[in-house]
């Protein structure tokens, strides 16, 4: 990123960047010689074989974890669209008192995160506080699970072995499901306290990577593998409501370039859509920072007829959720009132997924008046208490399509009570008073 191209926006960007840079956990040069796998051999190493393992990334006590948590940070393999072997880096937090399995196996649940941003400098295990800290990772660890998060591809490590770029997959829910299966795969062989069974959950970006692992375990049983949950969850760029459709279709087209050469930028894009986003990607700066910026040309970033481009579909129909088997116990979570993804169509998307899948462990919850995140911090006791059941060998009903598989959750209060959206990030304390 040069000072020049800061200076094309306003002050506002410069004052993002530099916040979201004050959030890393390591400097530029630690990071960049972590992420690098620069002349490591991967050709012959299997998806989900660890390459680097960083066992204590926190000695210098850079990240605000909650105390008595620890970090690791690792780089495994994984497996693009196209079935080439490819690095992407993550995180594992560990608790003070981990839960055991029958086995005595640290219990894992692995995390997908929600949409960090989509180029290198934005992945969650550069930042101090893991990007999401206390909405699910935090409360997990303080749970006594382990939590094995993934990066997903293009973010963290740029380049693979070869200096090739990597392009991250955004909104591509089959392709960061297999980020999310090796990466658990890869943490059990690096830490082999681990227990061979995982439960996965994830939000928005992630919920539609979670759902996405429900639909590998109907094509291929994954080994250990209790469930999923899938909050908030992503299913096809087609199916978001504007402006938020055309701000994600364009955030795809670095990972449909990647896979069909064919794509055309200056097909998809305005002129002035392309400018801006070119210069967003120079940019490297996280979703928080960009969305705004994007949000300024809503309406006139893609070409009208972007939703029938050839290859975008193309793209969707290899990665979307929906319309597709499902196996193992999947819960949806989501607020009625979310300006991202619809509920009702997620309603019809489950629907599609059960018709062919009539024997499928599939509840839904509905949250009233609940937003897109919120949807997390207001479901908690659910997907804790979910988690636990899966561990206990808990048994669930198979689905009947007779029946009602929603659950609508009353609220204590009436909903013009409640916080609607976060309002609040977790920062470094730099004075003893600073903290209770």
């Amino acid at each position: 990123m040069s000072e020049p191209l800061l200076l094309e926006f306003p002050q506002g960007v410069s004052d993002a960047i530099q916040y979201e840079r004050s959030l890393w956990a390591h400097s530029a040069e630690e990071d960049a010689a972590f992420y690098s796998v620069s002349g490591i051999a991967m050709a012959s190493a299997q998806p989900g074989t660890p390459i680097k393992v960083q066992e204590d990334a926190n000695l210098a006590q850079n990240y605000t974890l909650p105390p008595n948590t620890a970090v690791s940070r690792f780089i495994y393999v994984s497996e693009s669209l196209s079935g080439e072997r490819r690095p992407v880096s993550g995180y594992v937090l560990w608790p003070y008192m981990p839960r055991l399995d029958a086995n005595g196996g640290n219990q894992v649940v692995a995390w997908a995160h929600g949409t960090s941003g989509t180029t290198v400098s934005t992945a969650p295990s550069k930042f101090k506080n893991l990007w999401n800290h206390f909405i699910a990772p935090y409360q997990l660890v303080l749970q006594g699970y382990v939590v094995v998060a993934t990066d997903y591809a293009g973010l963290g490590v740029g380049k693979d072995q070869n200096n090739q770029s990597i392009a991250h997959d955004f909104f591509a829910s089959s392709s960061v499901a297999t980020d999310v299966v090796y990466s658990v795969q890869a943490a059990k062989k690096a830490f082999p306290q681990l227990s061979e069974s995982f439960v996965v959950l994830g939000h928005s970006q992630g919920g539609g990577a979670t759902w996405g692992v429900a639909q590998k375990h109907a094509v291929s049983k994954i080994p250990g593998y209790l469930g999923a949950i899938a909050i908030s969850p992503a299913t096809s760029v087609l199916d978001n409501p504007e402006p938020f459709g055309s701000l994600i279709a364009a955030t795809m087209a670095p990972g449909i370039a990647a896979l069909y050469p064919e794509f055309d930028y200056n097909e998809f894009f305005t002129p002035d859509g392309l400018e801006l986003f070119n210069k967003i990607v120079k940019l490297d700066c996280a979703s928080s920072t960009t969305i705004p910026i994007l949000l300024t040309l809503a309406g006139d970033l893609l070409k009208p007829d972007w939703a029938s481009n050839e290859w975008l579909l193309k793209y969707d129909n290899l990665t979307a959720n929906g319309g597709r088997k499902i196996s193992g116990p999947l819960l949806v979570i989501q607020g009625d009132n979310d300006p991202m993804v619809n509920y009702n169509n997620t309603v019809k998307k489950l629907g599609a997924a059960l018709d062919l899948s009539p024997t499928s462990h599939v509840q839904l919850f509905r949250l009233p008046g609940t937003s897109h995140t919120p949807a997390v911090t207001g479901s908690q006791r659910i997907w804790m208490d979910w988690i636990a059941d899966r561990f206990a060998g808990v048994q669930l009903k198979p689905f009947d399509k007779n029946a009602n598989f929603t659950s609508v959750v009353t609220p204590a209060r009436n909903l013009s009570s409640y916080v609607p959206e976060l309002n609040w990030f977790v920062g470094a304390a730099t004075e003893a008073y600073q903290t209770p």
